[in-house]
């Protein structure tokens, strides 16, 4: 780790709220031709539906994807307030003197070309931050991915956000982890409030980004992967400062010989010891995920769900083999899964059948009694005081009900449209329950987003994992 070479800016306004926020982007670099990646962020910048007004600039079409274009950004009437360089990095020099003179203060670097490729590539990143220095640009890169706001809304990276807007504050030094993922994110209902590809921070780097995330009152978790950090100072100042606010969960993957020099290679990354990142995570209170899914679904759980203040879980299911998984899970996680007491039990038995258990985990074994499992049995354990959390297993029933409906015979008529009211309705009253009894609850379901009750349930910010023990590993993390 190292210190930081760029020089930062001034005022108290991170310089990422206007590149988050803009109205008006000039694009450079973007055209019609599919083998160029500004064609596909002027797609996705249009697409995202964002309100301001964009200015593609090119040397010789006159209209791009509709819009009309620029030969520069001298030619337009206005300043804006951001510009996309997407760009050989020769270029992206040259366009920056160009956004410097038109007084164009904040830009995002998608351009690769530089520091990551070595030593000639270090020389034009140096040159790109001493222009940017010499007229006041902020930027974000180069060799990054872009950014993600759907608040505003606003999409500059090359792949499509078709979900809605979220809780998670992503910082990444991987463009891929932005973007790629996101098909990945789609089907655990995970949403960004925000997120930016760092890239090779040549200006604004991972501490802004915390620094920025900290203050945003949409962002309620701050998700990071990390590559390497060069102001380790500010950046522990900096977590801890946001973690006074909201948690923060990273991924740090510089710590071998083989992830290091992979991290050089592909970001230009000061990767370290990884004891050191260690020491330094538990000292900034980051809670550190093991792997890019716990990253993503712990920081969903947590930017969701109160925190835990206690260590007793309670365990809630329709089949005994998931209910001995999660209790099994839980204890060695740490967690303390109590017998109910008799008073509870005998409440509890009332609503369970003769083959089901009442003691803690509760087993519902094979009832279709959606309400009491997923509602009333949660409700009465969690209101009783003898416990401070709960996970579920067994999520579903649209995909079921569905299934059902394509089997009727002769003259029964199944009633889908009833059923699947009747469901949704369970699970939308189930996912409002944490914020009532100020008690978390994280669920399980080998159903997935193709059952509308665990996309309901996820859409509403409770957690439900494709098995029970992913479920116990989130609700560690609450503690």
């Amino acid at each position: 780790m190292t210190g930081k070479e760029v020089e930062m800016g001034s005022g108290n306004e991170s310089p990422l709220e206007q590149i988050f926020n803009p109205r008006s982007i000039a694009v450079f670099g973007a055209s019609e031709k599919l083998t160029t990646m500004g064609t596909y962020q002027l797609m996705n910048l249009r697409g995202s539906g964002y309100p301001g007004k964009i200015y593609p600039i090119h040397p010789k079409l006159a209209e791009i994807q509709g819009l009309q274009a620029y030969q520069s950004v001298a030619d337009l009437a206005e300043v804006p307030e951001l510009a996309l360089v997407t760009i050989n990095a020769e270029s992206a020099i040259r366009v920056f003197e160009e956004l410097g003179k038109a007084g164009v203060k904040r830009a995002i670097v998608i351009s690769g070309g530089f520091k990551e490729v070595g030593a000639e590539g270090r020389k034009r990143e140096q040159e790109l931050a001493e222009v940017a220095k010499k007229y006041g640009i902020r930027f974000v890169g180069p060799n990054c991915i872009g950014i993600i706001n759907p608040w505003y809304p606003l999409n500059l990276t090359m792949y499509p956000y078709r979900m809605k807007p979220g809780a998670i504050g992503l910082a990444s030094h991987s463009g891929t982890y932005v973007t790629q993922s996101l098909v990945y994110l789609e089907k655990f209902g995970i949403k960004y409030a925000k997120a930016v590809s760092l890239g090779n921070e040549a200006n604004i780097d991972i501490v802004d980004a915390i620094e920025y995330f900290g203050e945003d009152e949409k962002i309620k978790a701050i998700a990071l992967y990390i590559e390497g950090i060069r102001r380790p100072r500010e950046f522990l100042a900096a977590a801890k400062n946001a973690g006074a606010k909201k948690p923060l969960v990273a991924v740090y993957v510089g710590g071998t010989v083989a992830g290091a020099r992979s991290g050089s290679s592909h970001t230009g990354a000061m990767a370290g010891a990884d004891e050191i990142y260690e020491a330094v995570f538990k000292q900034a209170g980051i809670i550190r995920a093991p792997d890019v899914q716990s990253l993503f679904e712990w920081s969903f759980t947590l930017a969701h769900q109160p925190r835990l203040k206690g260590n007793r879980i309670a365990v809630c299911t329709n089949a005994g083999g998931p209910a001995t998984s999660l209790a099994d899970a839980l204890e060695r996680a740490g967690f303390i899964v109590p017998e109910f007491s008799p008073a509870l039990q005998d409440q509890i038995k009332k609503m369970v059948p003769p083959t089901g258990s009442a003691k803690n985990p509760v087993d519902m074994t094979y009832s279709i009694d959606l309400e009491a499992p997923y509602l009333k049995i949660p409700l009465l354990i969690l209101e009783s005081g003898e416990v401070d959390g709960m996970v579920i297993h067994g999520i579903g029933g649209g995909s079921w009900y569905q299934g059902l409906s394509e089997q009727q015979t002769g003259n029964f008529q199944f009633p889908l449209e009833e059923m699947s009211l009747w469901c949704d309705t369970v699970f939308q009253k189930l996912a409002k329950i944490p914020e009532t009894t100020g008690k978390p609850i994280v669920t399980s379901s080998f159903a997935g987003r193709e059952d509308s009750a665990v996309a309901l349930v996820q859409d509403l910010g409770l957690p439900c994992f494709p098995t029970p023990e992913r479920a116990v590993l989130a609700m560690a993390k609450l503690r």
